[in-house]
């Protein structure tokens, strides 16, 4: 379940940060609160105050440490017997602190009460963060508490964020990371704790969130007529959808629904794939993959897998419908009947492709490559070659358990206009929260965040396909090429001619691309209209270079801050990654690119070339800088 982790963890800081207002620059690592939220360490009160300032009384304390260990399944709010004269059984900590005795974690008093009412303070915390790591009081037998459990404390770097000297009570904040620490701490027996836990760490020796969260992740579930409550067994907090911000009330029948109780957050994802079964992967016999309209996915769950294997309910050649998680592998498989609807899309191109019938055998045939309006490609066979061209509109619907592809034409409304500066708005269509903005341009697709577009000047031309939600919001916007980030970009350092196998002239590209330098590519039967010494915007995959092109060329002025400034005073946005080069004439060598950055060039000792594809009122971006020695 470790895949799609940055959206993931991205929800998860947020639903974090609702309940926990304000409080992420009080702790020493923006993980700590996250981490703990998910391991149902650090709570909030009803209305998400995490109360850090506030004191931590014995018996909460001793709730925390037994959430952060390998008990924390074992114990319960109460116990069968009072641990303590002061916890009865019926304490809300009794349970908790029962764990903690057991373990041997936790100490009473000489009278045989526990106090569990009187505030933690440093040195009886770090007493049980040490038990916690395998030692015990043997361990400190030549010294007094609690000074060598102290000097342990600092030696093993667990006072990290903590201000609490010896006899001071410590605050919710230093609680929480003191416990951080302590995962990350190494334990007697040399093992980071973290790891003792099931747990990853990451490169820095640190408890790493993601694993932390896939652990405590449940589902998926698959939504039916009932409640989301009734489905997750709690009133979510917070509510994702597609990652982005939601509520309950979203989440509809067929919905694939992760959560997580401790935090009450709740992940939906409305991803479906509707086709024709055409093969399993390696076999039917145990399939860990499905191939649909020739598209390839991994199963998720076991009962997804049985439903197309060899003694499931679906056949080869059946239509289906893949209902597809959070990591886009399939959760589930329903009939296309139990789905609905059909899927819009846009003709990305035609071929002919490998298939193989419901006896197994092998075969050739005409396909049409479609991308759909949820995002995906398809390619779906079809007996009408030449018909379709690339941007024709189709909708694609099952029909007795036939494919079938049809023309259609355009929205009838009328969609341009300019993006605002906020990015919620196109012309006068509002976007809607989970809108889905898809930007294609030879065969290849791209989705586009919608402040990609901030300030965007889009034509009616521009537009491939486009839906609008129930409240009238674009819910969907197929682009062709207006942000042209679907492109490589670098320098064409090398174009080299040659008579191919067929006796005709052909070329080798050599591109300068980043820090890297991408081919050489051999072009047999393309000549492309392309400079060597210029910068260019290409298209490659593993079998060689698709498409290459020259960029626009420009004189620069000066480099101010996060842009560039034109000699005729236009300024171009450069805080996303544009490459810089120094060239440089070296004997027998010819001119050398050197990979450099805005800082070391904006001095007055450069002559500055700036490329890029189209202005960025249009969607295109400064892609390229050259800075020559005056």
């Amino acid at each position: 379940m470790k895949k799609r982790i940055a959206a993931m963890f991205c929800a998860l800081a947020i639903s974090a940060s609702l309940m926990m207002p304000g409080v992420q620059a009080m702790v020493s690592n923006d993980e700590v609160l996250p981490v703990l939220a998910a391991m149902g360490v650090l709570n909030g009160d009803a209305k998400g105050d995490l109360h850090l300032d506030e004191n931590v009384t014995r018996a909460a304390f001793t709730k925390m440490a037994v959430a952060a260990s390998t008990y924390k399944d074992m114990a319960t709010s109460s116990a069968h017997v009072s641990p303590f004269a002061d916890v009865k059984y019926n304490h809300w900590a009794a349970g908790y602190v029962k764990t903690g005795v057991d373990a041997g974690w936790v100490n009473g008093y000489l009278d045989g009460t526990f106090r569990p009412n009187h505030h933690v303070k440093l040195e009886e915390a770090v007493n049980i963060c040490l038990k916690m790591l395998g030692y015990t009081d043997a361990d400190f037998a030549t010294g007094t508490f609690p000074y060598p459990q102290l000097a342990l404390y600092e030696n093993e770097k667990m006072d990290k964020g903590i201000k609490a000297k010896r006899g001071e009570n410590l605050t919710r904040e230093e609680c929480a990371q003191l416990i951080y620490n302590t995962l990350n701490a190494t334990t007697k027996d040399g093992k980071v704790y973290a790891l003792t836990l099931g747990y990853t760490i990451d490169a820095s020796g640190n408890i790493d969130y993601l694993s932390v969260i896939n652990a405590e992740l449940e589902g998926p579930v698959i939504m039916d007529s009932g409640t989301l409550e009734s489905k997750v067994g709690f009133k979510p907090a917070a509510v994702y959808r597609n990652d982005r911000d939601s509520s309950a009330a979203s989440v509809i029948k067929n919905d694939v629904v992760y959560y997580m109780p401790k935090t009450k957050t709740v992940w939906a994802y409305h991803n479906r794939v509707t086709g024709i079964y055409e093969s399993a992967v390696p076999n039917r016999s145990n399939p860990t993959g499905i191939v649909v309209s020739g598209a390839s996915y991994e199963f998720e769950t076991s009962s997804a897998a049985y439903a197309v294997s060899a003694t499931g309910e679906f056949k080869l050649g059946d239509p289906i419908t893949l209902l597809l998680g959070r990591n886009n592998t399939v959760a589930a498989v329903i009939t296309p009947d139990e789905a609905g609807g059909m899927l819009a899309g846009v003709v990305l191109g035609t071929g002919t492709g490998n298939y193989v019938d419901a006896q197994g055998k092998a075969y050739t045939a005409p396909y049409i490559k479609i991308l759909g309006a949820d995002g995906v490609t398809y390619q779906h066979q079809t007996d009408k070659i030449g018909y379709y061209n690339e941007g024709d509109l189709v909708k694609v619907s099952l029909d007795n358990g036939e494919v079938e592809i049809s023309r259609i034409s355009s929205p009838s409304k009328e969609l341009s206009g300019t993006v605002n500066k906020k990015a919620t708005t196109l012309g006068e269509y509002q976007f809607a929260d989970d809108v889905k903005i898809l930007d294609y341009a030879d065969e290849t697709v791209i989705t586009v965040a919608a402040n990609r577009l901030s300030g965007v000047q889009i034509e009616e031309r521009d537009i491939a396909y486009y839906e609008l939600n129930d409240k009238g919001e674009i819910g969907t916007l197929i682009l062709k090429n207006v942000t042209g980030d679907m492109y490589s970009f670098g320098v064409l350092i090398e174009d080299e001619e040659i008579t191919g196998s067929n006796g005709q002239q052909s070329h080798i590209y050599t591109i300068q691309s980043g820090g890297a330098q991408a081919g050489p590519f051999a072009c047999e039967h393309s000549t492309f209209a392309a400079d060597e010494g210029k910068a260019v915007r290409y298209r490659a995959d593993e079998t060689g270079i698709k498409k290459i092109e020259n960029l626009i060329r420009i004189n620069l002025a000066s480099v101010d801050g996060n842009a560039v400034l034109t000699k005729d005073h236009e300024k171009f946005q450069v805080n996303y990654g544009v490459q810089v080069y120094i060239a440089k004439w070296i004997d027998g060598k010819g001119v050398q690119y050197y990979v450099s950055s805005l800082d070391q060039i904006n001095d007055g000792k450069y002559t500055l070339t700036g490329w890029y594809d189209q202005k960025e009122s249009s969607g295109g971006r400064m892609r390229v800088i050259i800075a020559q020695e005056n």
